[in-house]
């Protein structure tokens, strides 16, 4: 026959068995719905800074920008919640400064470098909703990118290095939707007597032409060394045999120009639209996939003239189509400007004054 006490105390035992089963129960339980929230977190938090690249690179200081921005944001293709989920209505502003302030629709583009965008969904909860009655959780998740100036290249920067009309950045006289030369003729000239001049459109500037003539060397134009493979690999693999910063010295050579030009043509195929003429049809077809868009090096033209050519900025360049480059000594070949230059973007990006090439980078 069992005493009382022993009576009392499997009656507490087992009460204490089932407060801890519960606790334990329970705190597996949270344990769970903090996992599930961790997860979603990560998952929304990389989907808010792929959206904030996406919209930074369509920022060009356009209003028309801010709209494909908006749009890009919301069009990633990523999805949270184990990818299966999309996510809705994402929150998607601007600034003109890491500091702000943030607008969803500021008063003007220009000058609008930063893209920030919010994203919020609600998590159903298992075990939380015993504690707090609320079936889902919200989380949040903002991520910022911009156009940050880019100076220093180790890969990607055409070979080739027009040349500046005066001081001035970012464009330094070189005019958007101009045709300048990447490789000037064998003899440089206006055109006279009758005859057309063999000079690129923007280019047609006695004292830009005299700057080509000051070097003394044919076919100048191109920077890089003039084996036919670091040629294929420079102009069609954007491979640099050294790093170049705004300030640098390059040097102009010439020779093998059939193996540059038959890269310049590779270049250009390797872009899904061939047919463009200008940029500006490049842009309205919205085919292209961006190679025919370069980065080039600008250069001062020499001190002194013809020697000591220095980096004074860095440009964004149109390919024309692959039959306007011809292989003859005294063919200049052109490509049209089209201002700054932002890598990854198929645009010109919104610009500081200053720079004239960019890159987007996650800013938070």
């Amino acid at each position: 026959m069992s005493s009382p006490n022993r009576s009392r105390q499997r009656g507490y035992v087992l009460v204490v068995t089932m407060v801890s089963a519960l606790a334990l129960l329970g705190a597996a339980g949270l344990a769970v719905d903090m996992g599930k929230l961790y997860i979603a977190k990560s998952e929304l938090q990389n989907i808010a800074d792929a959206a904030s690249v996406a919209a930074a690179l369509e920022l060009d200081g356009t209003a028309a920008g801010l709209t494909r921005a908006k749009a890009a944001a919301g069009a990633t293709g990523l999805k949270w919640n184990f990818n299966s989920t999309t996510v809705t209505a994402p929150s998607v502003e601007f600034a003109n400064s890491g500091a702000g302030p943030w607008s969803a629709n500021p008063g003007t583009a220009v000058g609008y470098r930063w893209a920030r965008v919010s994203v919020t969904q609600n998590v159903k909860m298992f075990f939380l909703p015993v504690i707090t009655a609320k079936l889902e959780t919200p989380v949040n998740s903002r991520s910022a990118a911009a156009q940050v100036a880019r100076t220093t290249w180790r890969e990607g920067l055409f070979p080739f290095s027009p040349f500046a009309h005066n001081n001035t950045p970012p464009y330094f006289g070189l005019t958007v939707g101009e045709s300048h030369t990447l490789r000037w003729p064998t003899s440089p000239t206006l055109g006279k007597k009758g005859k057309a001049s063999n000079v690129c459109p923007g280019d047609r500037i006695q004292a830009v032409i005299d700057k080509a003539e000051a070097g003394g060397a044919s076919e100048r134009g191109y920077i890089e060394i003039n084996s036919a493979n670091v040629i294929r690999l420079t102009i069609e693999e954007d491979y640099q045999s050294i790093t170049r910063t705004v300030g640098d010295l390059v040097q102009m050579t010439g020779g093998a120009k059939q193996s540059q030009l038959d890269s310049i043509e590779d270049r250009i195929a390797q872009d899904s639209d061939t047919a463009s003429q200008t940029f500006a049809q490049y842009l309205a077809s919205s085919t292209g996939n961006g190679r025919r868009i370069v980065a080039a090096p600008i250069n001062d033209g020499g001190t002194p003239p013809g020697s000591n050519h220095r980096i004074v900025g860095i440009g964004g360049f149109f390919l024309t189509v692959g039959n306007t480059y011809g292989n003859g000594g005294n063919q200049a070949w052109c490509a049209e400007f089209i201002g700054t230059y932002v890598q990854g973007s198929h645009r010109p990006g919104a610009g500081d004054g200053t720079n004239g090439s960019f890159v987007v980078r996650l800013t938070e």
